[in-house]
């Protein structure tokens, strides 16, 4: 049997502080961010672990090691059965029908406010993909409305949201959340969260007689800008502590959407940008028991945001159980720092 090298043991000790925390993601869920702000942190990191321990396994095959190889190998089959898949292979594609509807959501970043990508009149590009995409409802975050973003949709909702992004702008009708669609809105309104900023907001969509809401949301930002922050910078500890702030307002907005949907009696869509992971107790308590449209039919990581190469999926789509998913798909534009997502469902 071959004898580990110092380098080695080294890399074994590495390997196992990895496979550990792994191993502590899986209970992730069910920690209260309230309660435990810097264990929640660590959902942030549950992809880069996963890959981690799987180049360990490489590793160890490739040195001949199979002894070692077998701790991470072990944790990542159990990681297939208590968490949501960082990677699907192949996405499900079913025929349109009549009642099918295809929802798109999207950062828009407010349409590139402040020229943080060096492309000029980013809201008409987003608008010709729109366009040329076509789908029954847009759902929108970080909104402006500008003159040069057109739409040709008879239906559309963009309440004003008292501190939403940015309170001055909104006085101004200009940035928050929008719903465009094809389908007559009867209702419409948002999720009133406290004192603080709202967040939310839902419109009743009727379709061949049958009636949805479809909420549209956007969780309090991390406040990590990708470009200038990441772990292990010089200001590390107040980046931390920025984040656990978040967590737990994002916590509290949670409580009001779901406290607003359980007074819903329609079958419900939920969309939007949740500024967390599917590894966290934001995702846990978001979905609760609905379908997540990308583990039911998207493929690949379903990297919606970006952030230096790493695979973050903080956009969902949820579904109720009674609708019926036909596709997810992500858009690969750079028109934002957000990946457009859609999906199309029948019901």
């Amino acid at each position: 049997m071959k004898k580990l090298s110092t380098f080695n043991k080294i890399i074994f000790l590495i390997n196992t502080l990895f496979a550990i925390s792994l191993v502590l993601s899986f209970f992730l869920p069910n920690f209260s961010p309230n309660q435990y702000g810097l264990i929640a942190l660590l959902s942030l990191l549950v992809p880069g672990l996963i890959i981690s321990n799987v180049f360990f396994v490489l590793y160890w095959i490739f040195s001949g090691f199979k002894k070692q190889l077998l701790q991470s190998f072990f944790i990542l089959l159990l990681s297939l059965f208590f968490i949501p898949k960082l990677y699907k292979f192949n996405g499900t594609k079913n025929s349109k029908t009549k009642n099918s509807l295809s929802i798109l959501s999207y950062n828009v970043r407010k349409f590139n406010k402040y020229e943080w990508i060096k492309m000029d009149s980013i809201e008409v590009k987003i608008s010709n993909f729109i366009t040329k995409e076509n789908p029954d409802v847009i759902l929108l975050q970080e909104y402006r409305n500008l003159k040069n973003f057109k739409l040709n949709y008879p239906y559309f909702s963009n309440p004003l949201m008292d501190n939403y992004s940015s309170p001055v702008e909104n006085k101004k009708h200009k940035t928050n959340l929008a719903i465009y669609s094809k389908y007559p809105i009867i209702n419409k309104g948002i999720v009133r969260h406290q004192k603080l900023s709202n967040f939310a907001m839902f419109a009743d969509i009727v379709k061949n007689n049958d009636t949805l809401r479809i909420y549209n949301f956007h969780l309090a930002s991390l406040g990590v800008v990708p470009d200038k922050e990441f772990f292990g910078h010089k200001d590390s500890e107040k980046l931390v502590k920025r984040l656990r702030k978040s967590f737990r307002v994002q916590q509290t907005q949670i409580d009001s959407l779901n406290a607003h949907l359980k007074k819903c009696n329609y079958k419900v869509i939920l969309a939007g940008d949740l500024n967390n992971t599917a590894y966290s107790w934001a995702y846990k308590n978001t979905k609760n028991n609905l379908q997540d449209t990308f583990l039911e039919a998207g493929e690949g990581f379903g990297t919606s945001y970006k952030f230096k190469g790493f695979p973050l999926r903080i956009d969902f789509i949820f579904v109720d159980q009674k609708i019926k998913i036909n596709t997810h798909k992500k858009y690969e534009i750079k028109y934002s720092d957000h990946y457009p997502i859609s999906t199309t469902i029948a019901f």
